[in-house]
């Protein structure tokens, strides 16, 4: 009889008593095994799920750190990135702008010298020396304005002063790499470029004898004729409309008799003295027309300030620095010695400007008329063949008749003068 057999005997309690101790010491052997295999399966099913947490750990940790790692390197590549586009950025715009700049004219650059307190831009004097020098009735008012805007192209201003009106105007230009835009007024303005030399039309464009007929006798009876039609209609306006006229000398005037008809005819304000720079009746050029250039004998038509262009290179740039120089100088000889300190001044500055003459002026090779007029008043001295005045008609009625003139041109009238109440 087998053990199965044996222990169908035992459950059903029909064993013998020797049957039921051989099942129950097999029973017990079993109940051993059992135990010992049970308490070794669950020591290495717990060491395996220990060893299978930590291998999974090590994996979590190990991919969190790939993965931190390419995010710095990731990082690093943006930064990098970024930086580089910033570099670039102010490598062009910077660097590249500024060799770009360099090759046309600048108005925000400043030629500093020592002892400079207030340095202003080369521009406001390029300015001031040529409305100064080219433009009767005007001065430049207040400051300019430049503003770079990368790669040789800057937007420009500066303010007119009408010194007839006293209107002020501020005008705008824009530069781009040495070309103008959008300058259509100011000084650009035909009227302000041509029709202000009117008044001196015999100076601008003389004409010879025999030139168009004309013979000397003719010329001089169309001066008296047309000088007749002035005089008669400056008679016939109100006493006290504000008149502009133009007078042409009958002879060139020194700096000294200037200054004395000045101080004689107080009443009249004269705002700009032409000043002899070409032969009178001849041609400084056979390929460029003749120019005609002066200054504003009065201290108080520009905005008296500290700043200025290097005043040993350019001495009383500024004219209301001559009060500085008054010990140094005799009282007779102290406002003719300014004047042409002044005027020389100026235009060597000017002469010294060839990008801003090329682009401003409105002759471009106009820096060769300025050197010629140099070396002209350096061998002839300088002297005024005639002048831009403004006073009351009433004024010129009484005191025309004194003034030393040739020619006589009006150039307004207006019904008063402006800002009377200031005189």
């Amino acid at each position: 009889m087998n053990f199965k057999e044996l222990l169908q005997r035992y459950k059903e309690g029909t064993a013998t008593k020797e049957e039921k101790v051989i099942v129950e010491t097999e029973l017990e052997k079993y109940e051993s095994i059992e135990g010992y295999f049970s308490e070794q399966l669950h020591d290495d099913l717990f060491m395996k799920d220990q060893a299978a947490d930590d291998t999974a750990l090590e994996e979590v940790e190990e991919t969190l750190s790939i993965k931190r790692l390419v995010n710095r390197k990731l990082a690093k590549v943006i930064m990098l990135s970024v930086l580089i586009v910033i570099l670039l950025y102010v490598g062009i715009f910077y660097g590249l702008s500024k060799v770009v700049d360099s090759l046309h004219y600048d108005p925000t650059s400043v030629t500093s010298y020592e002892d400079q307190e207030y340095p202003a831009s080369d521009f406001s004097f390029d300015m001031q020396a040529y409305v100064s020098l080219n433009m009767p009735g005007y001065a430049l008012s207040s400051f300019t304005t430049e503003e770079s805007q990368g790669f040789g192209v800057y937007e420009t201003s500066y303010l007119l002063r009408n010194l007839y009106t006293n209107d002020l105007q501020r005008h705008f230009v824009d530069i781009h790499r040495g070309a103008r835009r959008n300058f259509d007024d100011g000084i650009f303005s035909h009227a302000n470029r041509f029709e202000i030399w009117d008044g001196f039309r015999n100076i601008h464009s003389p004409v010879t004898g025999g030139e168009e007929g004309m013979s000397e006798e003719h010329q001089q009876g169309e001066i008296e004729r047309k000088n007749d039609i002035t005089l008669d209609y400056l008679g016939e306006v109100n006493p006290l409309s504000y008149v502009s006229m133009t007078i042409v000398f009958d002879e060139d005037l020194t700096m000294e008799e200037f200054y004395e008809m000045s101080r004689e005819f107080q009443m009249l304000n004269f705002n700009w003295v032409g000043v002899r720079t070409i032969e009178p009746g001849t041609s400084w050029s056979e390929n460029q027309p003749n120019h005609l250039i002066g200054f504003n004998p009065n201290v108080n038509d520009e905005p008296a300030g500290n700043m200025r262009p290097n005043p040993e290179e350019y001495p009383l740039f500024n004219l209301v620095d001559l009060y500085q120089y008054a010990p140094t100088v005799s009282s007779e000889s102290f406002f003719p010695e300014a004047f042409e300190t002044h005027f020389e001044s100026r235009l060597t500055y000017l002469r010294d400007r060839e990008e801003f003459v090329e682009l401003f002026d409105y002759n471009p090779y106009k820096t060769d008329f300025y050197t010629h007029s140099l070396d002209y008043i350096e061998e002839n001295g300088i002297n005024t063949y005639g002048v831009l005045a403004y006073g009351t008609a009433e004024d010129f009625q009484e005191q025309i008749d004194n003034l030393p003139f040739e020619s006589l041109y009006i150039n307004g009238v207006a019904s008063a003068k402006p800002n009377i109440y200031f005189d």
